[in-house]
């Protein structure tokens, strides 16, 4: 019987494992998600699994465990109590409809007036800060920076450069 399992796969292999098994399984899920990481100080966007190491699997588990199990990159088939797990039908209906426009995004909250920051970039890398506003034009943002007795001179820097207090 066809039924869904989660593939537990060795770290960064999750495409690869999904590359060898796609023509062997009936289906394999492997949800993205993107998210925006720091590179050489530049906020760049990533696709990522949503769920490292992992992904989901439709197979006969008569027919086709053993191929699943060996193929290189897997680490297990989950099991509990010597039994394979079956994840439940609607649990990837739900994931594959989140998935429908490509990868999942979780868009960034806008930072408010008076909300505290610190600055992760540039000159002033390290200051704690309030935020005061966005400046029209490419992503620019204006600070009060806070280190400076109470708060300090009003400083223009490029909105990649801060982080909310919780971020860092």
């Amino acid at each position: 019987m066809f039924e869904w399992h989660l593939i537990r796969t060795k770290s960064g292999k999750e495409r690869k494992v999904r590359e060898r098994l796609d023509s062997e399984l009936s289906e394999l899920f492997l949800p993205l998600f993107k998210i925006r990481t720091r590179r050489r100080g530049k906020l760049v966007d990533q696709i990522v699994p949503l769920f490292p190491c992992y992904l989901f699997g439709q197979f006969d588990v008569e027919s086709q465990y053993r191929r699943v199990r060996y193929t290189p990159g897997i680490r297990e088939v989950l099991s509990a109590g010597g039994e394979l797990l079956v994840v439940p039908r609607n649990i990837i209906e739900d994931l594959k409809q989140r998935c429908t426009g490509g990868p999942v995004e979780i868009p960034q909250k806008p930072l408010t007036c008076g909300e505290r920051v610190r600055v992760v970039e540039g000159p002033f890398r390290g200051i704690d800060a309030v935020f005061e506003g966005y400046l029209p034009g490419s992503e620019r943002v204006r600070i009060l920076l806070s280190s400076f007795s109470n708060f300090g001179p009003r400083v223009i820097l490029s909105s990649s450069s801060i982080a909310e207090r919780a971020e860092y």
